[in-house]
């Protein structure tokens, strides 16, 4: 095979692989489900801002243990704490809107996030709803409570 012929038909290939991304390409922006794969981008980044498990830090001093969660960006408001016994359930469930308008530039942008997680922590004590307090500091939610021993309930085998 010549060189001007094996040049000519790695031309072809090249020219065929072309084809074949530019079809492929075609096919990915004109698909019904093109949509849903800009969302799953979008939420993918969007994601990244907030762990899809918030990350938690326990430890215990002599007199009570501490539950450190970081939620970075969250506002309090949208944080919730349930307590069920021994444990915890942390819930952030975020929801912006947000617009933004010049009219010099004509200029319109509008963005919606809706995020949700929970967690739930369990303690080696009991929680005394009573006495434990959290605060939520520079994307840190701080929960302190007391070192209680559990109850021993314990049935009776007749």
């Amino acid at each position: 095979m010549s060189d001007e012929s094996k040049k000519r038909k790695k031309k072809r290939e090249l020219t065929e692989l072309n084809n074949d991304l530019f079809q492929a390409m075609e096919h990915l922006f004109r698909s019904p489900s093109t949509s849903s794969l800009f969302d799953s981008i979008d939420s993918f980044f969007q994601d990244q801002l907030i762990p899809a498990k918030a990350a938690v830090d326990m430890y215990e001093t002599d007199t009570e243990w501490v539950v450190l969660v970081d939620l970075p960006g969250v506002d309090k408001q949208n944080i919730y704490i349930d307590v069920i016994g021994d444990r915890l359930k942390i819930a952030v469930k975020d929801d912006q809107d947000s617009e933004a308008y010049d009219e010099q530039q004509s200029f319109y942008q509008r963005e919606r996030r809706f995020f949700q997680t929970e967690r739930v922590v369990q303690l080696p004590y009991e929680i005394n709803k009573n006495e434990t307090k959290a605060i939520y500091k520079n994307g840190v939610l701080d929960i302190r409570g007391p070192k209680t021993p559990k109850s021993n309930h314990r049935l009776d085998i007749d």
